[in-house]
């Protein structure tokens, strides 16, 4: 339990930094992924503070990008569209700390390469508010299968189906008692 609180007492690292990382761990092994972020570090950032700068990745073109770091077109196009929000003010301190967390996750997820469990976990992790909750991530539901028993509906166990998990309408039945605790309820499943 003391961990936990020891996470959340943590001070935030850079927002833009935060989401472009995880941007470049999407679908790759961490050890691929760390290699690729710290040579994208290296071209546009600051390797001792381990901090990207949105100016210098937008004044970076995408075959240099692709060239040093090794991501692909994709993510390069979803990392230079990030840096465009930051730079223009519709991403930053000003939303992540006035916006309410609906309205965030309205904004966020429609941007390219942000989906629900990256923008989950960047409201639990980055900005620390407490009604995250990362449905899509399999740590948890398999967490909240165990500790709750959910069990498979009538079709899945006469598919025999083995890799069952709970689906997300069957966490809401449980979440709901968390409150406004959601991330923190969570934090204690995944530990």
């Amino acid at each position: 339990p003391t961990g936990i609180l020891e996470l959340l007492g943590k001070g935030r690292p850079d927002p833009f930094t935060t989401l472009v990382q995880t941007v470049c761990h999407q679908q790759l092994s961490m050890r691929v992924c760390q290699g690729m972020f710290e040579r994208l570090l290296g071209l546009c950032g600051n390797r001792n503070d381990k901090t990207l700068d949105p100016v210098r990745i937008k004044a970076t073109s995408a075959d240099e990008i692709r060239q040093v770091a090794k991501l692909s077109y994709r993510k390069i196009g979803y990392i230079q569209h990030l840096a465009d929000k930051f730079l223009d003010g519709s991403l930053g301190h000003e939303a992540f700390e006035h916006v309410k967390d609906d309205d965030l996750r309205v904004r966020m997820i429609a941007l390219p390469g942000i989906g629900e469990w990256t923008l989950e976990m960047f409201l639990i992790f980055q900005l620390h508010r407490h009604g995250g909750i990362p449905y899509g991530d399999v740590a948890l539901q398999s967490a909240m299968q165990l500790v709750y028993d959910i069990q498979p509906d009538g079709h899945v166990t006469s598919k025999n189906e083995v890799t069952w998990m709970p689906s997300r309408t069957q966490m809401e039945q449980h979440t709901r008692l968390w409150g406004p605790f959601g991330s923190i309820a969570s934090l204690y499943m995944l530990r």
